[in-house]
């Protein structure tokens, strides 16, 4: 992409700027089976009228939106430059791993409610952005869902497989136990293909699973159910490359060049079945240095984001006719609950 900014140059850090202009509101939204998502929406109170009125979705990587960082600055950044931005978690946040609820598969239930709620706040139009594991559950969606209000998908750290990815790191480290006695367990535990709440589960704890030491910071707490249904080797839903070729909106990666987890031919696999599927336009950049998280480089990373915005999303936003008065124009928003 040509007036995109080319890998190694640099624009002035956008991330850490003063945020009195940014209007913060706690949001909720209740799901079909019974469960309430917290969010939270942060609301420009000036700038560019057209970018107040587009909304943009920030969706979590594991544990959840407001307990690692990334998410968090992506959001406040995307707010910043302007755009109207709800940050959401799912039934894959906080302990929905641990106590048997965080079924990847189930999550279309919870990002569906979150743009019913951005369409009632008055954005007729939303792009979803998310990290790691929540660019996994934006692909999923978007390719099996195809909510007409969502005109571009962007990724960060986007793995091509969520299963590959955490078999990799935890032979990476000797995890104990190893990924296929997992499978193993899991598949005497639940029958490996049903879901059904009423099943027998069992929480199970995987040492160095994430470094190489007992320590517990190294350690993962699962369910069987959880962990088959989003790490499972029949975890299809959880696997973007059998569903990003199946996107008809824009979608942009930006991944990490030395990012141990989601290596960079992830992103280099994504973008060529991305290209065979049809997808309209596809936009990959690699951040140089740039681990997981994006350590020390999470300011460039978002910086990208925008820019490809600016460049491919905003035109096709006014384009469409929806690029009227931002919904605040008037009063503003106020906090939102779901109905």
């Amino acid at each position: 992409m040509s007036r995109l900014r080319r890998q190694g140059e640099s624009r002035r850090r956008i991330i850490l700027r003063d945020d009195r202009n940014l209007r913060l509101d706690p949001i909720t939204i209740d799901t079909p089976d019974g469960q309430t998502w917290d969010g939270l929406a942060l609301v420009p109170k000036i700038g560019d009228p057209q970018r107040r009125r587009l909304a943009v979705i920030v969706v979590h990587g594991s544990v959840g939106n407001y307990i690692t960082g990334v998410p968090r600055r992506v959001a406040h950044g995307l707010a910043l430059a302007g755009f109207t931005v709800l940050s959401v978690n799912t039934r894959m946040a906080n302990y929905g791993v641990f106590f048997g609820g965080g079924l990847f598969h189930r999550t279309p239930i919870d990002l569906d409610g979150w743009v019913d709620l951005a369409v009632r706040m008055g954005h007729t139009r939303v792009v979803l952005v998310g990290f790691s594991m929540g660019a996994s559950m934006v692909t999923y969606y978007q390719a099996t869902v195809r909510r007409p209000e969502v005109i571009a998908i962007g990724a960060l750290a986007h793995p091509a497989s969520l299963p590959d990815s955490l078999k990799r790191r935890w032979t990476r480290f000797g995890s104990e136990p190893d990924y296929e006695t997992v499978v193993r367990r899991a598949w005497l535990m639940i029958g490996g293909t049903t879901e059904h709440d009423e099943l027998d589960d069992e929480i199970f704890i995987v040492q160095r699973a994430t470094g190489p030491t007992d320590e517990p910071a190294h350690a993962e707490i699962w369910t069987y159910r959880t962990w088959w249904f989003s790490r499972g080797p029949q975890a299809y839903a959880a696997m973007s490359r059998r569903h990003v070729g199946k996107l008809e909106v824009p979608l942009a990666m930006i991944q990490g060049g030395d990012d141990l987890i989601v290596p960079p031919s992830d992103g280099a696999e994504l973008e060529r079945l991305a290209r065979e599927g049809g997808v309209p336009h596809v936009h990959h950049t690699v951040v140089d240095g740039a681990n997981h998280v994006f350590g020390g480089r999470l300011g460039e990373a978002v910086e990208r984001l925008i820019e490809w915005m600016d460049e491919i999303v905003m035109p096709r936003f006014r384009a469409s006719g929806e690029a009227g008065p931002p919904p605040d124009s008037v009063g503003g928003h106020e906090p939102v609950a779901a109905e």
